[in-house]
């Protein structure tokens, strides 16, 4: 299995350009909890929707093109969780440095400190 060596500095711009997507307010809309622990929220997906497409189709260098579905995956498990226990989310409230180790974790990738300048 290959292992991505991402940046921190292009994981940051991978996620805020993902980020840039959703709304400042976050609402999961009527919640369906589930015995196997899920929970769809309508809402939620509606807003999802497009920015997966956008993920998928918008233009991007190739740096940002290889990781960038997998940001966009990351970044709405995190809101999709959040919610879980929430009526709203406000986006600035989202915590990058718990998104990186969180992507971090993933066996495909690895987040190494960003280059001095």
């Amino acid at each position: 299995m290959s292992v991505t060596v991402v940046p921190r500095d292009l994981l940051r711009e991978a996620y805020d350009l993902v980020l840039a997507q959703w709304p400042d307010v976050i609402e999961p809309g009527e919640k369906t909890f589930h015995l196997d622990n899920g929970c769809n929220m309508r809402r939620l997906n509606e807003v999802h929707d497009p920015i997966e497409d956008w993920a998928g189709k918008a233009d991007f260098r190739s740096e940002i093109c290889e990781i960038i579905g997998s940001v966009e995956h990351y970044v709405f498990t995190s809101i999709h969780n959040a919610l879980r226990n929430l009526n709203s989310l406000q986006k600035r409230d989202l915590d990058f440095d718990a998104f990186v180790s969180r992507f971090d974790g993933h066996p495909n990738f690895k987040v190494t400190p960003s280059a001095a300048n």
